[in-house]
């Protein structure tokens, strides 16, 4: 899961933003869906160091993160297909931490 979110995050931003995000799972649940689709929900915080990074990665609007996150569902649908996973609820967040190089 972490290697196919970080690879859309180097796919959509080409600066050195991604070396610095680090990816923290809060939330991996099989469930179903109000329409009765088999599905996996995956909440994954994307904490990065500067608050200019998290703008980067949110992007105008949010629209960077909605990429990455669509993307990255897509891939993970097509992964988990075979374990009868037919929907991926994928819930980025990115959040900012103070780095201890500060």
């Amino acid at each position: 899961i972490e290697e196919v979110i970080r690879e859309k995050i180097y796919r959509c931003l080409h600066r050195e933003v991604p070396h610095s995000i680090s990816q923290v799972n809060r939330l991996l649940k099989r469930g179903k869906t109000l329409s009765g689709r088999v599905a996996l929900r995956i909440d994954q915080d994307l904490v990065v160091r500067t608050k200019s990074h998290q703008k980067l990665v949110l992007g105008r609007g949010g629209m960077t993160l909605r990429r990455i996150q669509e993307t990255a569902r897509r891939d993970l649908v097509k992964i988990f297909s075979s374990d009868g996973i037919e929907d991926v609820i994928l819930n980025l967040h990115v959040k900012f931490t103070k780095s201890r190089h500060d």
